[in-house]
């Protein structure tokens, strides 16, 4: 009787050490530092719309008061970016430096939590030809 009652007990504390190890590997990765990660692309080759095939953009980031709290100059087709913002509400807008204004790349305002990726992706919606950004959070 006493091997049965040993070996349950070693048993439930064996489950409780493996419980209590996910947990702490877990652990870090559901802390946060109050931040999201977002990444974009520029996908979109200029001389499909007449353009230079760089297609420069400006991409200018405001916070939810309106404020700018980024300016990304000169952005061209195939660069890539990556950085970590603080949770909050944003707007994104690009403005083409030959095409103007570009309002179908407008994303937001949006309530952004911490802890997410953020991917955007510049691209021609294929049934209009029209810019766009595809937006994926994860």
């Amino acid at each position: 009787m006493k091997t049965l009652a040993t070996r349950k007990w070693m048993m439930a504390s064996l489950a409780l050490a493996m419980v209590l190890g996910l947990f702490a590997l877990a652990a870090p990765a559901l802390a946060s530092d109050g931040t999201f990660k977002v990444q974009a692309y520029h996908g979109i080759n200029g001389n499909v719309l007449g353009l230079s095939k760089e297609l420069p953009v400006d991409i200018t980031i405001k916070n939810g008061e309106g404020y700018v709290v980024a300016v990304i100059p000169n952005f061209t087709f195939r660069d890539r970016i990556e950085t970590n913002l603080p949770a909050g509400t944003y707007t994104i807008e690009v403005t083409s430096q030959e095409a103007g204004p570009l309002p179908s790349m407008t994303v937001g305002p949006v309530a952004i939590p911490e802890g997410v990726e953020v991917r955007l992706h510049a691209r021609l919606l294929p049934s209009v030809q029209t810019p766009s950004i595809v937006v994926k959070v994860k």
